[in-house]
């Protein structure tokens, strides 16, 4: 399966839409990411945060290997609840926010659809998450998928903020090469295995309520959280653009912004740039 190296289109001519700079959107291009402020106003964020601190108690195993909350270690899985807004409308209508959309559009060169949503906890003591790209589990083609990830806590180096390879976006998906006693699919680790020389990772600070956009080849990760009272909770939607064909089957059904089903992206069954087995999980 051939995915786009290309990874957006740049064809609208249109004035920037007000939420999104003309320097923002060259930056994505250029370095495969971008950070958009005020996209949820306040009064959203804390409604955001509100609702996940009571949503973890809800009892639903749909956390890494269908747990509940409680039932995570997070020194030893990312605590994180896998597609909200398959159980919740608030949840769906945040992923689905007309703001978000609009500078999804900019980005894409076309509407967006919804893959996934995910909301991460990780509290004081969590690991960090490996380096890795999105789409080596979305499967998105003929395009890859874009990422908008939203802090609920201002996101530090302390408390565990991402990492990025700038201008990565630009190469292919990197498939794992066996290595004794790893596993590129076990929390911490990376499918990126051996990490390219010369590859330099740099930190992003992300303030609280402000939504960083990326594609789904730019390589990433993110530092655990070494606070002793902080989390590190964001708020995290996938997303494809309209001309999508194909997806893995973890990320269906696929919405439109009026939250419909979109019947016209398959279930990828080619088994991913890496070959069967590899590629095409959760994530």
């Amino acid at each position: 399966m051939s995915i786009t190296l290309d990874t957006f289109s740049q064809t609208a001519a249109a004035p920037a839409p007000a939420l999104i700079s003309a320097d923002q959107i060259e930056q994505f291009h250029r370095d495969g990411w971008c950070v958009v402020p005020a996209l949820f106003d306040a009064a959203e964020i804390e409604a955001i945060e509100a609702f996940f601190e009571g949503f973890k108690h809800n009892g639903i195993a749909m956390y890494d290997d269908g747990l509940k909350f409680e039932q995570i270690d997070p020194a030893q899985r990312q605590l994180r609840a896998m597609h909200p807004h398959r159980h919740s409308e608030r949840a769906k209508d945040w992923a689905l926010h007309p703001r978000v959309l609009e500078v999804l559009a900019a980005l894409l060169g076309r509407p967006a659809l919804l893959a996934q949503t995910m909301y991460y906890f990780k509290p004081p003591g969590a690991k960090g998450q490996g380096m890795h790209q999105d789409n080596f589990y979305l499967l998105a083609a003929p395009a890859t998928c874009i990422a908008a990830w939203t802090a609920i806590d201002a996101a530090t180096l302390d408390n565990g903020c991402l990492w990025v390879v700038p201008g990565s976006h630009r190469n292919a998906i990197h498939c794992p090469k066996e290595v004794p006693g790893e596993n590129w699919n076990n929390y911490g680790d990376s499918h990126i295995n051996p990490f390219p020389r010369d590859a330099k990772p740099i930190a992003v600070t992300v303030p609280r309520g402000s939504t960083m956009f990326f594609g789904g080849q730019l390589i990433h990760g993110s530092g655990p959280n070494r606070t002793k009272d902080t989390s590190r909770r964001t708020f995290i939607g996938h997303y494809v653009n309209e001309s999508t064909t194909s997806l893995s089957k973890f990320y269906h059904p696929v919405l439109n912004a009026r939250g419909e089903v979109v019947s016209t992206v398959a279930v990828d069954t080619g088994g991913g740039p890496c070959g069967d087995g590899k590629g095409g999980g959760v994530h």
